[in-house]
């Protein structure tokens, strides 16, 4: 009797609420860039607590990812650098600053060119320099690509290279209208260059590599002590009284463990 009677409460409990919130999902979406970063961080959370699932979207812009954040169609939206941190609070949500990543000029690892400086890199995109020879690599044509004017990683670019803001991009180069689109083109073309960061480096198994510029190396040393300026923040947003499953999420993001995921993926996490 004892028995059976254990049976059935441990029916019941299995139909508790608990079971329920065990099977909703942890909703994420944003900007593409910061997209990898916490990819590698949502993995790892998920080995640490399989109980809360987590979906990743494919990419909102700015204004959609905080009205599906008011919406609640998702729980977290990512974010990057140049976003108004005091008008997203007067909407009553809370913004978080997790890390900081290099923007960089990623080349395919076909270029064996190593630094290059402002000038050469605008002569690139006016089409001026066409072959990694005239740089002092190999017989191999340059393979321009770009990132609209409005997306952070251009900013940041067009910020820090001044030649850049003057520049009118021939219609030959091509345009990629997402991080991830960016990388694969670059990772998967000869002779290609174009605006990444430093983590799609990370995560490109040896097919991107970033170049110096005017001799300056995207490395953390160079971002810590600000000689490397070409650098982009990295935001998680949520209501300003978030759920369970988002502390829990970003309880682990400022975890030592989520600190090493970050540099592990070669950015800076933040203080």
């Amino acid at each position: 009797m004892f028995k059976l009677h254990s049976i059935i409460l441990t029916f019941l409990f299995a139909l508790l609420p608990q079971q329920v919130y065990a099977t909703e999902k942890l909703r994420i979406d944003g900007s593409t860039g910061v997209k990898p970063l916490v990819e590698s961080l949502v993995a790892n959370f998920m080995q640490m607590q399989p109980a809360i699932p987590v979906e990743i979207g494919s990419g909102l812009n700015p204004q959609l990812r905080v009205q599906a954040l008011i919406d609640n169609e998702i729980d977290i939206a990512m974010a990057s650098h140049g976003i108004d941190i005091q008008q997203i609070s007067k909407l009553g949500l809370k913004v978080h600053r997790i890390a900081q990543m290099a923007v960089v000029m990623g080349v395919h690892h076909s270029v064996n060119v190593r630094s290059i400086s402002d000038e050469r890199l605008c002569d690139i995109y006016r089409l001026n320099t066409v072959n990694w020879q005239d740089l002092g690599g190999a017989d191999l044509p340059v393979v321009p690509f770009i990132r609209p004017f409005d997306e952070v990683d251009t900013e940041v670019v067009v910020t820090q290279i001044p030649c850049f803001s003057k520049l009118q991009i021939p219609p030959e180069i091509q345009v990629m209208k997402k991080s991830g689109q960016m990388a694969k083109a670059i990772a998967q073309t000869q002779g290609a260059i174009g605006m990444t960061t430093l983590v799609r480096v990370a995560q490109s198994q040896g097919n991107i590599r970033a170049l110096a510029i005017n001799g300056v190396q995207p490395d953390s040393a160079n971002l810590l002590a600000g000689a490397y300026t070409l650098t982009r923040d990295s935001f998680l947003i949520t209501a300003s009284e978030p759920g369970d499953k988002v502390v829990a999420f970003l309880t682990f993001v400022r975890s030592q463990q989520g600190a090493g995921i970050i540099m592990a993926n070669n950015a800076i996490p933040a203080d």
